[in-house]
């Protein structure tokens, strides 16, 4: 029998032919690692490095170029992971990511091979390894451990951009030697430490093919059921455009390429990361990622003295929940432990309160309900005063929906409360405060039978 290639093609990029041998579009479904970083919804990723301890304003530029003098200025007397993950869980968050290594090239664990890394410090007599009191503590809170591994910038060893200085010989042999040191790095991260939720490459990867470590091979051997962020072969999820833990409206978490990284410089610059598209091949849920301490003009990723001032308020950080995780994005907040190795109290408060907000909010809806098709009615029991709704597809089949109108029973009479395309794994949308009976969810566009998790009032 003679098989069409363009029928086999159009098989592997998960698309359908009907009768009439039109093309139609057929949607990725999420792998477990992502529908578990979905569910999560709040991540935390602390910011660790020598130049926490120098007591001076990080300069990134500065940083990524200006060696630090002196490696034993580390020496976190009160180090206290377990303090870190409480103030995350304060916050509702259900992953939390350490940055291993970052832009001074300092690794946080026992490398055996990267000698810039906690054996060469007196700080517990070179036997620390906070990677491993990190990961031991998400396990005791329940927390989803991650990785976050800088190998783009390295100012111990002169790398800049994933690259040494030069094209002599010289250079060739050193590059072949830090890439060869980053994928050791990697080896041991992945292999020591158990399963985790995400390895993330701070700024990408450079892989073999732009003459950096291959590290996704690595990766994919120890961390099948993990996510990759990512290199210009694969992304698991993409970047939501800025660093404001914010994303556009609709943000689809579907995307035209399997890296984001490949084409973002392309004619139509940053706006797939932002937007999505529905109808991409790859399902690629946007992240949202913001540093705590980032108001008032600052935007600080590592702790630095007499900036507390700087903490987002309440209402930032709800209004930021309600435009990431409201928006089928997760949401990530940057956390900064001190000198003593400390999350700072007044950081631990501020996140508790928005934990405690975010419950107040969203733990008892006024009603719920779930189903397939493309009507839900929600009958209240008598009339109530609501304000907002949220809905949630089963991503696990997909993201299917196209077009839909929320609208309430007021008076009698059905009045339109919101309407929208994008749900995903969540769609939280708010109005003005209103009086209804009932409430009705109508899928008027869906590229299947609509699957909804949830449809629920508050």
């Amino acid at each position: 029998m003679k098989i069409s290639y363009s029928l086999v093609i159009l098989f592997l990029l998960g698309l359908t032919i009907d009768t009439q041998a039109q093309v139609s579009y057929s949607t990725p479904i999420p792998t477990q690692a992502q529908l578990d970083w979905q569910n999560a919804e709040l991540v935390a990723v602390f910011h660790y490095d020598l130049h926490v301890f120098d007591g001076k304003k990080y300069t990134q530029k500065k940083n990524r170029i200006s060696p630090i003098p002196d490696y034993n200025i580390f020496h976190p007397e009160k180090l206290d992971t377990d303090q870190w993950i409480k103030v995350a869980k304060d916050a509702g968050c259900k992953i939390a990511i350490l940055t291993a290594t970052h832009e001074t090239g300092f690794a946080l664990y026992q490398s055996d091979v990267n000698p810039y890394c906690l054996k060469a410090v007196k700080w517990r007599e070179g036997k620390g390894d906070i990677v491993q009191d990190f990961v031991n503590s998400c396990h005791k809170y329940g927390v989803k451990p991650g990785i976050y591994i800088g190998i783009r910038w390295n100012s111990f060893y002169g790398i800049h951009d994933f690259n040494v200085s030069g094209k002599d010989q010289f250079a060739q042999n050193r590059q072949a030697h830090y890439n060869r040191i980053c994928e050791g790095m990697v080896q041991e991260l992945c292999s020591r430490y158990g399963d985790l939720a995400i390895v993330w490459f701070d700024g990408g990867a450079h892989g073999p093919e732009q003459g950096g470590p291959d590290v996704l091979s690595i990766f994919e051997k120890y961390q099948p059921n993990s996510i990759f962020y990512h290199n210009l072969q694969r992304s698991d999820i993409r970047w939501g455009g800025s660093e404001s833990g914010k994303v556009p409206y609709p943000c689809w978490g579907t995307f035209p390429y399997a890296a984001w990284f490949d084409k973002r410089g392309d004619e139509i610059g940053f706006k797939p990361i932002k937007y999505g598209d529905p109808n991409g091949l790859f399902y690629m849920p946007a992240m949202s990622d913001a540093p705590l301490r980032g108001h008032n003009g600052r935007h600080e990723w590592f702790w630095e003295p007499n900036d507390e001032a700087h903490i987002y308020p309440l209402e930032n950080l709800m209004d930021m929940y309600y435009h990431s995780v409201g928006h089928n994005s997760s949401l990530i907040l940057g956390l900064t432990p001190d000198p003593d190795g400390l999350m700072p109290e007044a950081d631990g408060r501020r996140l508790k309160e928005f934990g405690d907000e975010v419950n107040n909010r969203f733990v008892k809806p006024i009603a719920e309900t779930k189903g397939t098709g493309n009507k839900l009615y929600l009958r209240l029991p008598e009339k109530q005063l609501i304000y907002q709704t949220v809905i949630m597809e089963n991503i696990e089949q997909g993201e299917r929906v196209r077009e839909f109108i929320v609208e309430g029973r007021v008076n009698g009479k059905w009045k339109s409360l919101c309407e929208g395309s994008c749900i995903g794994h969540k769609y939280i949308t708010r109005f003005e405060p209103v009086e209804v009976t009932a409430v009705r969810l109508i899928i008027k566009n869906s590229i299947s039978k609509p699957v909804i998790k949830s449809f629920s009032v508050y």
